[in-house]
């Protein structure tokens, strides 16, 4: 699994053709972005926190949480760094992005997971905004960016947009008091899933994460959503693989090894047991 340890090593990987603003914080808008950026970023994790807002994006995709989420229109996101992250990028997108380390945020926050929830694999990271919402953090995006040259400024203004954002979560867990168990525990699972899914895809690993037997969580799972637990990771990796074959520029092999199966035999008999049709004829199709 690819792991890029620094906003540099992020930058250089997407082709964004420059540095960060400091070592342990970045911000930048999409539409500065130039036409040489990769269209695609295969699965990944990244040793630093990544908030996403996105204005309108029509096209591009994102995963994360298990889920494909397009046509993401006055959204934040917040990725933490065990989220296995990939992206389509949809070349007209509004929005913009901020990057940081949890050194930027020291000495007034030491622990980010715990202080804000919102970042954790196992909580909700995707959030619709209102109308007040979006003009709040609009304006505190833009209040950011610029004061980028000025990190004590920044990191004060980063702070209060964190802040805000816990109000959304909080506003999301008082609805999830309403949730039964049952429910709780599948997007629980959905979520470890979007984060394991190259390195696990047995149900017994996550069943042990979720401290329930396996026949109990294929129980649920197959309750609330008529899926078997086990196709969850199926579907998961099936749809990381129709990504990299029509986005990226990687062969067959390659992307087989990305998807961390041993052989690229292995790769092919999976992907036309599930779509009827080798990857290559699949690969030819790109849109």
């Amino acid at each position: 699994m690819v792991r890029y340890d620094s906003l540099s090593d992020l930058l250089n990987a997407s082709n964004i053709g420059r540095e960060p603003t400091y070592e342990d914080f970045d911000i930048f808008y999409f539409d500065q972005l130039g036409a040489e950026v990769k269209k695609m970023m295969p699965p990944h994790r990244r040793k630093f926190y990544t908030l996403i807002f996105f204005k309108d994006q029509k096209s591009g995709q994102i995963s994360i949480n298990q889920s494909q989420h397009a046509s993401l229109t006055d959204v934040i996101l917040f990725q933490g760094m065990e989220h296995i992250f990939s992206f389509v990028r949809d070349k007209d997108v509004e929005g913009g992005v901020i990057l940081f380390k949890d050194s930027f945020l020291l000495p007034h926050i030491e622990n980010i997971d715990q202080a804000f929830p919102f970042f954790s694999v196992l909580n909700q990271n995707l959030f619709h905004l209102n109308l007040t919402e979006q003009e709040t953090f609009k304006q505190l995006f833009d209040f950011i960016y610029a004061e980028r040259g000025n990190p004590r400024i920044g990191k004060l203004l980063l702070l209060a947009l964190l802040e805000k954002s816990n109000h959304l979560y909080s506003a999301y867990s008082s609805e999830e008091k309403y949730l039964s168990k049952k429910t709780l525990t599948v997007r629980k699972y959905k979520s470890l899933i979007s984060n394991s899914f190259l390195e696990n895809r047995e149900v017994g690993f996550y069943a042990d994460q979720l401290n329930v037997s396996s026949n109990y969580l294929n129980e649920i799972v197959k309750l609330e959503t008529g899926m078997s637990a086990k196709r969850h990771i199926s579907e998961r990796v099936l749809l990381e693989a129709k990504n990299l074959l029509h986005y990226s520029e990687m062969d067959i092999t390659e992307i087989s090894y990305v998807l961390q199966f041993s052989e690229p035999t292995h790769f092919t008999k999976f992907f036309k047991k599930e779509t009827g049709m080798t990857p290559k004829p699949f690969q030819d199709q790109k849109p």
